[in-house]
Order: structure tokens, then sequence, then C-alpha cells
């Protein structure tokens, strides 16, 4: 992803959910890397899939050093421009790279709301700055994604 950044190809990126969850707390089982990235029109997305499809793909993954890639445009949710730009700087293995702040992947596990978002989510709110959090999910919460409602669910649970 560096050397689609350094090329020009994408304009940044950060590193999401279950490898950005694994950051924050412990690891998770996986099958691909979702990375979100930072594109402003469909266009700019669909010229890189174009471009990574000529390296190898399977499905609606982009496979780089034979990792299954998930890319997450920006053109699908307001929330995920946003999160790239605000994204951790982080090494890993001595390479540079970003990962979601804890409040954005919050709000993306919101999004995906699967069981193992839902389990995720009460321990990375003791990390999250809880006015932030309140903040962004409020913002980006709508009928059809009630962000607001699927937090308020998940503390009920845990309460």
């Amino acid at each position: 992803m560096n050397q689609l950044k350094r090329t020009g190809i994408i304009n940044d990126y950060a590193i999401g959910d279950a490898h950005a969850v694994a950051y924050y707390l412990e690891p998770l089982v996986t099958y691909d890397l979702d990375v979100f990235v930072l594109v402003e029109t469909d266009h700019d997305f669909y010229t890189l899939r174009s471009y990574l499809k000529r390296v190898k793909t399977r499905g609606a993954h982009t496979i780089i050093d034979d990792i299954p890639v998930h890319l997450l445009p920006g053109t699908l949710h307001p929330s995920i421009n946003e999160a790239v730009k605000t994204a951790k700087k982080i090494r890993i293995k001595g390479m540079g790279t970003k990962v979601l702040t804890v409040e954005y992947l919050i709000v993306s596990l919101l999004m995906a709301f699967r069981l193992k978002d839902r389990m995720a989510i009460p321990d990375l709110i003791e990390l999250a700055n809880k006015k932030k959090l309140k903040s962004l999910v409020n913002r980006f919460s709508d009928e059809r994604t009630p962000l607001n409602q699927r937090l308020r669910k998940v503390l009920e649970s845990i309460q």
C-alpha cells in the first residue's frame, strides 16, 4: 500500500477492522486485511481497482504479498475519507503504516455490526475519547446505519 501511495495511485490509506482491533487489543481471527482508501470519486476508486486487477484478484479482494486485501473506498461512506485523514501513524516490523484511530474504528465496527464487531466494541470504548466518539456516532448515524442505536445496544449488553 505504501508503494501505491508513493507512486500516486492512491492518496492515502489506513488499516481497519480486525487488524486495527488487533493493534489496540489482541489478535482476532481474520482472513483478509481491510484497507480504507482515501478516494474522492468513484472514478478514482475504479481506476485503482483496474490497476490492481493487473496484479492478482480473488473475488472482491486484491492479493498483495499473498494476503487478500479488501479495499474500502472513501466514496462508500463519508466517514471513510475522514478516518483515513486522521489515522494514527504506526510502525509494524519497521515499516510505516497507518491504522484507524480507536474512535473511527468503533464507528466502522458499528457500521458492519457483525457479532465479532459487537464483541470488540466494549473493550475499544475503554480506550476511546468518549466525547469524540459520541460526536462521530451522532454525525454519521442515519436511518440506514443507526450508529447511535447500535452503540446504545452494545452498551446496554455490558451493563
